[in-house]
């Protein structure tokens, strides 16, 4: 089963910033991983972001949310692991 894949808005200025190499890397694990396993790549957040998965790409977070009654994975932030901002960048976009 393959599922719909589907990214926030801002995201795209999301990958912009962290530059084409990173970004082309990020997407690649997106179409690779999340729209055929998103529940077996990604881990379970806690807290105000129960309802979201993160996945590891390198030193880059993807914060996304698996809707499984639409077979769809929304895609919310990307950034850096090393700071939490990308946590309250998905809080936001929510």
């Amino acid at each position: 089963m393959t599922w719909k894949i589907i990214y926030h808005h801002d995201v795209e200025d999301d990958l912009e910033i962290i530059g084409p190499s990173a970004a082309r890397r990020i997407i690649k694990a997106i179409d690779t991983k999340l729209s055929l396993q998103p529940l077996q790549f990604g881990a379970s957040l806690s807290g105000n972001l129960a309802d979201f998965r993160k996945l590891r790409v390198g030193d880059y977070r993807v914060v996304y949310q698996v809707q499984e009654q639409c077979i769809v994975v929304y895609v919310l932030a990307v950034g850096p692991r090393r700071d939490k901002e990308i946590y309250r960048l998905a809080a936001k976009r929510k």
